[in-house]
């Protein structure tokens, strides 16, 4: 029996280096669903635009996302908090719309929807390294909240916005969605089962969205041939949660996080300068 059809055909570097990338960039994204490292499913994109192009890669990504976002949920079944669901929610499907627009438009031949996307993705990256960054800093100035109310639908409706947009170009709603939840002042089980129901719903929702991009526009995105390269990662997405879950109960991901921004902000100004460098 051949299994040819779990592979890109034509892929511009080994099956080894494919699958390596492909399994770190799964594994990541189980640590971060599971509640270690918060954030680090953001670098999940662009180590996939190493080895496909950035239509295949986010492709490739979206149902291995939901698969990890069904295990975090068991492991977390009654601990969230509704009301910042809802406050996120309103924005996000704003955000969902103006980028199935983006997709449509990249997709269309009179623009360059490789370049666009990588750009932008690149562009992410750098935005969110700024932003964690700016977390760090204020966290070693000590920087009190307490005395904050915390965020509610205003500010919830434009992060949501924000969150919208990036999960549908760069699967990178992450590190937006963290803060807000992280002003919202939850305790660290139900920061993990608010998150992750947010995002089983939204990237089940995409999807469809997905779909439709590729209909408008012409060129597909989702198709059974992604689906079939995904489906060699799925076993990762379970061991992936259990290790997040293990670790956010016994170890600080504070250095792991660290490491991983630094190999985004490279990754980043990486793909940044390629995309420039091609005009």
């Amino acid at each position: 029996m051949r299994f040819d059809w779990l592979i890109p055909a034509d892929l511009a570097v080994a099956p080894w280096v494919y699958f390596t990338l492909g399994g770190t960039a799964v594994l990541l994204t189980g640590f971060s669903k599971g509640g270690f490292g918060g954030g680090l499913g953001v670098i999940s994109t662009p180590i996939m635009l190493t080895v496909l192009p950035a239509r295949a890669a986010v492709s490739f990504l979206l149902p291995l996302l939901i698969v990890c976002d069904i295990f975090t949920v068991r492991r977390f079944p009654r601990e969230w908090d509704p009301p910042s669901f809802r406050m996120l929610s309103g924005g996000t499907v704003l955000g969902l719309a103006i980028g199935l627009g983006l997709m449509v438009l990249f997709s269309h031949g009179r623009v360059d929807g490789e370049y666009w996307l990588r750009l932008i993705i690149g562009v992410a990256s750098l935005l969110f390294c700024a932003l964690k960054a700016w977390r760090w800093l204020g966290e070693r100035r000590q920087v009190k909240q307490t005395l904050r109310p915390p965020p509610g639908y205003a500010a919830g409706t434009g992060i949501g916005t924000v969150a919208g947009v990036t999960t549908m170009l760069a699967h990178a709603a992450g590190p937006v969605v963290d803060m807000f939840l992280l002003h919202r002042r939850l305790d660290r089980r139900a920061f993990v089962g608010t998150a992750s129901r947010y995002y089983l719903v939204f990237n089940t929702v995409k999807i469809p969205l997905f779909i439709l991009a590729g209909t408008l526009g012409g060129k597909a995105y989702l198709s059974w041939e992604t689906a079939g390269w995904s489906l060699a990662f799925v076993p990762l997405c379970p061991l992936g949660v259990w290790a997040g879950t293990k670790l956010n109960r016994r170890l600080s991901g504070e250095t792991f996080t660290r490491l991983i921004y630094l190999l985004l902000l490279v990754t980043g100004l990486r793909m940044v300068w390629k995309a420039l460098a091609a005009t």
